[in-house]
């Protein structure tokens, strides 16, 4: 208990950023002093539970005749209490919550409600928040396990006490805290500080909290001695126990908050120093009104960031960030993504930026973390965590028995991954993370450990980029972890270039429900009519700011609808927009509609291409893109054609993105040469989000509208020459031809096959109306940036359903009657396991009770599955299997590690790291239509049947650990194939994974 106590002095005084300070110290007047003497206190007696017979009885050795601690009870004159050995009820947390309830209540004469908001974080201090039948059920249970023993509750009296002297607590903080409301926000983030300080003083490892000798036979000089520090202090004064925290905190290692330094006041010598700008290289208006919003809000809150694709937000998020940081005490910064190929390529950057941040010294670390599930396989991460071991040297293990801390070494300071943060749970309570967008949901979600990650994410400013791109589901994660994110006041900067007007509306005020959680009990946070109340009474409106364009004159108000790019941001309960003139250059899309069918696409391509071009081909389904490359191919030759999506191995996919990069990127032009005369790139969605290339026209399945914007923007996304001449002379005019109706009836369009399944058929209707595309040569012309917000609002806002062909109406109604039911069943469906409204829980001012389900420790994989809806499928290793041996595909190796293409894979003994990494990347998921629920288990089973055998020996590989194989066989067509579960798989370098029926050949 007093090492917790010790541990958490440190945590507060060094790991803790003045911003989450300020959430806790906030709830009790401001006192900050009081405040870190109560996160003390509480760590230290969070393990009070175990001062009970029930877990004194519990065997600590395993066996017939195992030991318990009942015997060092017994001998200090506590009673035991017969047939407790295997009592599990109340376990230690809900133990400890009645005990501190208890103490307080008699012994400070609180009353229930104010004791239990206290002791709600003893309760929790497991990561499972307190359930209150568990609490009362402990409180009806105290005579039959012992917890109402007289000399029982003088033991647990005295500990309590001296935890308390040792925080600093005497009547006159008791007194005070028995005033106070203290919110559930700060309960959550004490858990998590307790729950840091319980996992740092558990570890006995390397000497940082060495056991303790105490069996039955010690004598009370042979304990003191053991309990004396092998320097000579005595661990049983708080002197000693302060030295034994130093010593176990240098082996910890866990970094100090970061504290922005040195911002530049100029917001150009800002940028110039944190992204390298080109020398005459201006900043934008997005970026400018950005760090001006960041600099002057009072009370800054959420910015929502609406630009055109290839506007500097990114940038614009991480100045602002840094400003955000450094004026609310945030020790850090969070980017989340939607997708782990778009988390990749962002690590790269944020990491340049960290690079370009005032150096730190060791008290004042950038410590990085990138979340998602093969994290381990970024290049640019690995290097980072290599670079950071040489920090430190290695442990002396000559000095003694116990250790000594970790020599710091003579290496210039720069981004680094801390030991301790390692792992799932405690990697995103780093200083800067960047991860996927589940990172954050989970923070909305019941599980196990959610006080950390909302710890993690309260320590931090949070950019979430991308925001548009969830479906229903996912928005209700999201609204709730802003409502939380809110109630911290942590800043937070969405990012979005085509963001529909009340996705945006919703978002802005669950954020502001968790702001005003804590002081309004009843009612909007802001007493006056919500956002949405606002957007459909046409009240909306926008302050044009003097500072930037726009057409309507100064002090006028125009509607929301109408601006673009605009900045939406909250000052304290306030909300306000600002309308900005875009910096790129305006661009005008032809949109044509052709028809869905290979002589048609074959046709058009052929006159595209008449005098070269590159032209990009976006599909909606993986088989839609193998289908249209194949045919592709055969016509102009497979050289020219070049395909990606996802079901290429991660090693295939890759390397197809950075190839991609290298040819149709901002750098390659055609007269440096890397631009080729005539190419055609077929993708899915992947083409829309994650790369920054350049087509010279673009072909399109129909999307839904702010899909088809995005889409767009790959379309002279760069510029190519003076009135784009290096550009074919042909397509030196941007054209888009848009694809995926199979048939136009006369009460509506029908879709293709499977397009209608990605996406809903009424959000098609209605993108096809909004743009005026309504029979088979329809065409339109779009003016980029301007024309983005207002078609995209247009068709996401109230009126949309006069837009669509009276005609179409009833093929519409139908379907917009399917997607209202789809969508209220994904939003129950996420209610299951999302977590209570931060103002509900405020109501009762206590965490007991935040779970509605309840949830099995023992399975953490299924909460973080639960913030996406989507089907399970079965990720695999494809693996080469020739001559009797397992190799790496034929085409598949890593030259600077050594590692050849096609190398053996042992399986007799455990592969070297460097072949197995390589194996790793190998990994692809299969086919949804391969993993249908009721054929998940027998595909699994057939897979661990499969490589059973030869993998025997990867387990002990931390690199293929419980990873499954397909082992797959050459044929004559160049395809590697191999059968499962009925169906025939095969791969190929250039078309990826494709699969068949065996009975369909």
């Amino acid at each position: 208990m007093a090492d917790s106590a010790a541990v958490a002095t440190k945590i507060w005084d060094t790991w803790v950023p003045q911003g989450t300070k300020d959430v806790i110290a906030r709830d009790l007047g401001g006192d900050e002093k009081l405040a870190r003497k109560l996160a003390v206190f509480l760590a230290g007696v969070h393990d009070i539970g175990k001062a009970t017979p029930v877990f004194q009885a519990k065997p600590i050795t395993f066996g017939a005749e195992a030991e318990s601690f009942a015997w060092k009870a017994e001998k200090a004159g506590l009673p035991m209490i017969a047939g407790l050995r295997d009592c599990n009820h109340p376990t230690h947390p809900i133990a400890g919550e009645a005990i501190l309830e208890g103490y307080l209540m008699r012994v400070h004469g609180w009353d229930r409600k104010t004791a239990r908001q206290y002791a709600c974080v003893v309760g929790g201090h497991h990561g499972i928040p307190p359930d209150k039948s568990k609490v009362e059920d402990a409180g009806l249970e105290k005579r039959r396990s012992g917890l109402d023993s007289t000399e029982w509750v003088a033991a647990q009296d005295e500990l309590i006490g001296f935890i308390a002297g040792i925080a600093g607590i005497g009547q006159s903080e008791w007194a005070s805290l028995s005033d106070i409301r203290f919110s559930v926000q700060s309960a959550v983030l004490a858990t998590g500080l307790v729950i840091m300080a319980d996992w740092i003083a558990s570890n006995s490892d390397d000497g940082m909290f060495p056991l303790v000798r105490t069996d039955p036979w010690t004598d009370d000089d042979e304990m003191s001695s053991l309990l004396g520090d092998r320097e000579g202090d005595d661990i049983q004064s708080w002197s000693g126990l302060r030295s034994r925290a130093n010593r176990a905190w240098a082996y910890v290692q866990l970094p100090h908050a970061w504290v922005p330094e040195d911002v530049p006041s100029s917001c150009q010598e800002l940028f110039s120093t944190r992204f390298r700008l080109p020398e005459g290289a201006k900043v934008r208006p997005v970026q400018e009104e950005a760090v001006r919003i960041a600099n002057k809000t009072k009370q800054p809150g959420i910015m929502v960031i609406e630009a055109p694709m290839g506007e500097g937000k990114t940038e614009a998020a991480l100045a602002a960030a840094e400003i955000l940081a450094q004026r609310t005490g945030r020790g850090g910064v969070c980017v989340a993504l939607p997708t782990m190929a778009t988390t990749d390529a962002m690590f790269t950057r944020v990491h340049h930026w960290l690079e370009a941040l005032p150096s730190c010294d060791f008290s004042n670390e950038k410590t990085v973390w990138l979340a998602h599930g093969k994290a381990q396989l970024n290049n640019d991460f690995r290097s980072i965590i290599a670079s950071s071991h040489r920090r430190f040297s290695s442990v002396d293990q000559d000095e003694n028995k116990w250790g000594n801390p970790r020599k710091q070494i003579d290496v210039p300071p720069e981004t680094v991954v801390s030991d301790w943060l390692w792992g799932r749970k405690k990697g995103a309570l780093a200083n800067f993370l960047v991860c996927t967008v589940d990172q954050v949901l989970m923070g909305a979600l019941q599980m196990k450990h959610v006080v950390l990650r909302q710890l993690a994410m309260a320590n931090k400013v949070v950019i979430i980029d991308e925001c548009h791109a969830y479906d229903a589901y996912m928005q209700e994660y999201l609204k709730m972890a802003l409502e939380w994110l809110g109630g911290y006041r942590t800043p937070v900067i969405l990012l979005s270039a085509t963001l529909p007007e009340q996705q945006r509306a919703e978002m802005v005020e669950a954020y502001l429900k968790g702001w005003g959680s804590t002081e309004c009990k009843s009612g909007s946070a802001t007493g006056k009519p919500s956002i949405l109340e606002m957007l459909r009474a046409g009240d909306s409106q926008i302050e044009c700011n003097g500072s930037v364009h726009s057409s309507t004159p100064r002090g006028e108000k125009r509607v929301i609808s109408d601006a673009y790019p605009l900045l939406t941001y909250t000052e304290g309960h306030e909300i306000k927009h600002v309308d900005v003139k875009p910096s790129g250059r305006s661009m005008d899309v032809r949109c044509e509609i052709i028809d869905d069918n290979d002589e048609a696409l074959l046709g058009l391509m052929d006159i595209l291409l008449a005098d070269g071009g590159c032209i990009g081909v976006i599909c909606d389904t993986v088989g839609r893109a193998q289908q249209t490359a194949e045919l592709l191919g055969g016509r102009y030759g497979n050289d020219l054609v070049k395909l990606t999506h996802s079901r290429f191995m991660d090693i295939d996919r890759m390397s197809n993105e950075r190839e991609l990069r290298g040819l149709l990127g901002p750098e390659s032009t055609v007269g440096n040469g890397k631009r080729p005369e005539k190419l055609i790139v077929v993708g899915t969605q992947v083409l829309e989000q994650s790369l920054d290339i350049d087509f010279d026209a673009l072909i399109t399945d129909i999307a839904p509208v702010d899909l088809i914007m995005q889409r767009l923007g790959r379309v002279h996304r760069h510029h190519r020459g003076d009135g784009e001449c290096d550009r074919p002379r042909s397509l030196r005019k941007a054209t888009c031809y848009i694809r995926g109706i199979k048939t136009w009836e006369s009460d509506g369009p029908e879709f293709a096959k499977r397009v209608d399944s990605v996406y809903e058929a009424a959000a098609l209707m209605e993108a096809l109306a909004v743009l005026n595309l309504r029979d088979a040569v329809a065409s339109c012309d779009q003016r980029l940036p301007q024309d983005i917000a207002h078609t995209v609002r247009s068709a996401y806002g109230d009126d949309r359903r006069t837009l669509i062909p009276s005609a179409w109406l009833a093929r519409y109604d139908d379907a917009c009657a399917k997607r209202d039911a789809k969508r209220a069943k994904k939003k129950k469906k996420a209610g299951t396991y999302l977590l209570q409204s931060v103002k509900s829980m405020n109501q009762n001012r206590l965490l007991v009770d935040w779970f509605s389900t309840q949830v099995d420790e023992n399975d953490e994989d299924k909460g973080q599955r639960a913030v996406r809806d989507t089907q399970e499928t079965v990720e695999v290793m494809l693996l080469h299997e020739c001559d009797g041996e397992i190799r790496l595909m034929p085409w598949v190796g890593n030259e600077r590690a050594g590692v050849e293409n096609g190398a053996v894979i042992p399986t007799t003994v455990m592969p070297d790291d460097a072949v197995a990494k390589v194996a790793a990347q190998c990994a692809v998921r299969l086919p949804m239509g391969l993993c249908l629920p009721d054929k998940i288990d027998a595909l699994i089973a057939a897979l661990e049947d499969g490589c059973a055998s030869e993998a025997a020996c990867w387990q002990e590989s931390p690199w293929l650990a419980g990873k499954l194989a397909l082992f797959l066989h050459e044929k004559t067509n160049g395809f590697v194939s191999s059968e499962l579960c009925g169906n025939a798989i095969a791969y190929s370098r250039e078309t990826g994974l494709t699969y068949h029926r065996k009975e369909d050949n």
